[in-house]
């Protein structure tokens, strides 16, 4: 009982979490060689690892070759929609509390993507983590549906149980009355057949008395 209250209570707080809307902000932050302009999306609901694996996984199939974990670099990766030419990409991954925070910055070779002098690969960037971000919070869900899906299936498997053995109590009783009945009858019949037998007795005894009597005068 107690785990599935917790159950419950954990899933209470990522729909809280989940209500959020997803926004992807321009900041300058210390990131690469220094403090640098990066985009940076909050991921509601999610798990640390699991954002880790699936941008490590995206930042793969860019060409680049990535190395480390919470902070990330991808070296010379190529996505088109941001810029014609490889970039490094570095990457912050923290947890805070309720969300992750997935900060990244686009070295575009001598000067980092920004808003004002990238304006269209900007765009492409911006979205490709919205997109991300979408996607894992909607990742997290699903464990959460699964979750409580698991969470309802034993219960209905409880509740299915109680359900069987009340029914074979109930026939248990059912059944316990009607040999209680049939014990009771044959209490009755009973006390009847004893009454019977001790006036057979009483007879019989009568009929041996009578016979010792008749041997006795015998002479």
């Amino acid at each position: 009982m107690k785990k599935n209250i917790l159950a419950l209570f954990l899933i209470f707080l990522s729909i809280v979490a989940f209500g959020q809307k997803t926004k992807v902000k321009e900041s300058i932050i210390k990131i690469g060689e220094g403090k640098n302009n990066a985009l940076i999306v909050n991921i509601n609901g999610a798990n640390e690892d699991d954002v880790i694996k699936a941008w490590k996984d995206k930042m793969k199939a860019t060409g680049a070759k990535v190395s480390g974990k919470k902070s990330m670099f991808a070296d010379d990766a190529t996505m088109m929609s941001i810029s014609s030419n490889t970039m490094d990409i570095y990457s912050e991954i923290s947890e805070k509390g309720e969300y992750i925070e997935l900060a990244v910055g686009f070295d575009l070779g001598g000067a980092y993507l920004n808003s004002k002098e990238h304006a269209t690969g900007y765009k492409a960037a911006e979205k490709m983590l919205y997109d991300f971000a979408v996607d894992q919070a909607k990742e997290a869900i699903n464990k959460e549906i699964s979750t409580q899906e698991g969470l309802i299936k034993d219960l209905e498997k409880d509740q299915s149980k109680l359900e069987k053995d009340n029914e074979k109590l109930a026939s248990d009783i059912e059944d316990y009355k009607k040999r209680i009945e049939d014990a009771e009858k044959t209490i009755e019949n009973n006390k009847t057949e004893i009454e019977n037998k001790i006036k057979e007795l009483e007879t019989q005894n009568e009929s041996l008395k009578s016979l010792e009597k008749k041997l006795n005068d015998v002479d």
